[in-house]
């Protein structure tokens, strides 16, 4: 197919046809993917030319690395994946670092990476930069697919948004080795292979309980403290956030990546008396934030010598317990968890003591 055809334009006898470069645009487009993120090479370049020609925007980049990075904050940002598109083997492992990162930060991004023909790479018969990327970059991503046809280019592509974004998001590898692209089929049989993502991050209702319970331990508390995390910026439910800590009357600290959720001239902002805080606070609300390297893993002297209860607040499970006891988990998107902590506090709650606050 030339490089100004496209599926309209392409007849035979038998109608119309279309092939895999198009079928991955108008997948992407389907699914409201309109800009891609790239270093253009083989063979992927007419794959950016043709997505040019059908009006998305194509920035390219000098080095894969920072274009998987601009996709992975570009994911953060608008709550969809970015796409980062490289060439095989040394392309491709320059966007893995990328795609590790948006993996370990929890931001949704697709790797879209060429690769060499997998009957040659499998038998370890010497194609050009030989590689089994796929073995490669699933230890360091969310999920990690391969299309080897072009009619499951939609499910494909499908599979990726949707591991991308729902639950804890991540990075996602999808590998198109180089044939699939160029292969042809029916252009109405391609069209109705394309699937649109429906509710790709289904909502998590937290359960009524773990709602009750954590709602308990924060009513106990004489010197609550609230911690704001990436995955509470993430959720972008600012107002129900405010609202959620200004009626708990709660102090609050921001982490660096929920900077901006709320001022840190409002009252209850407790980022002048970090250290203080930290170490006397009875109880400790994390919303979106892991206790990782940057809470010194809810340990030590950044935490002092007060014994602590945690309300720990995530969508992902298996981040309870991961450093301290967790005395209230609260699992579910955080939008819906802020939501019924709010509509469970009632009309009468009682806000810290004065000399806390």
């Amino acid at each position: 197919m030339s490089e100004t055809a496209t599926p309209q334009d392409t007849t035979t006898e038998t109608g119309a046809l279309t092939d895999g470069f198009h079928l991955v645009i108008d997948v992407l487009k389907l699914n409201d993917i309109t800009t891609i993120y790239n270093v253009p090479g083989i063979p992927i370049t007419d794959l950016g030319r043709y997505m040019q020609a059908a009006g998305m925007r194509v920035l390219s980049f000098r080095h894969e690395q920072s274009a998987g990075y601009a996709a992975a904050i570009a994911g953060f940002l608008t709550k969809k994946p970015g796409v980062c598109l490289t060439v095989s083997a040394p392309g491709f492992l320059n966007g893995l670092t990328a795609l590790a990162h948006a993996t370990t930060n929890c931001f949704p991004m697709i790797l879209i990476s060429g690769s060499s023909e997998r009957e040659i790479v499998d038998l370890q018969q010497g194609d050009y930069e030989e590689m089994d990327q796929l073995a490669i970059a699933k230890p360091l991503c969310k999920a990690a697919y391969r299309v080897l046809h072009a009619e499951d280019i939609g499910i494909g592509i499908a599979r990726a948004i949707r591991a991308a974004v729902s639950g804890r998001p991540g990075g996602v590898y999808l590998d198109l080795p180089a044939k699939v692209l160029p292969q042809v089929m029916d252009a109405e049989a391609g069209a109705k292979s394309l699937v649109k993502v429906v509710d790709a991050a289904p909502r998590q209702i937290p359960a009524p309980e773990a709602i009750d319970r954590a709602l308990k331990v924060l009513k106990t508390a004489q010197r609550p403290l609230i911690i704001l995390g990436k995955g509470a910026a993430y959720a972008q439910a600012d107002e129900d956030i405010r609202a959620f800590v200004e009626k708990s009357g709660v102090p609050y600290l921001p982490m660096s990546m929920a900077k901006g959720l709320l001022p840190d001239t409002h009252p209850q902002s407790a980022s002048a008396a970090r250290s203080l805080v930290l170490q006397e606070s009875d109880v400790v609300m994390l919303i979106g934030a892991r206790l990782n390297w940057l809470l010194s893993h809810g340990k030590g002297r950044t935490w002092g010598t007060q014994p602590k209860q945690f309300i720990h607040v995530d969508i992902e499970p298996r981040e309870m317990d991961s450093n301290v006891a967790i005395t209230a988990p609260v699992v579910g998107d955080i939008g819906s968890c802020v939501q019924a902590l709010l509509a469970g506090m009632g009309e009468r709650w009682v806000t810290p003591p004065a000399a806390w606050i």
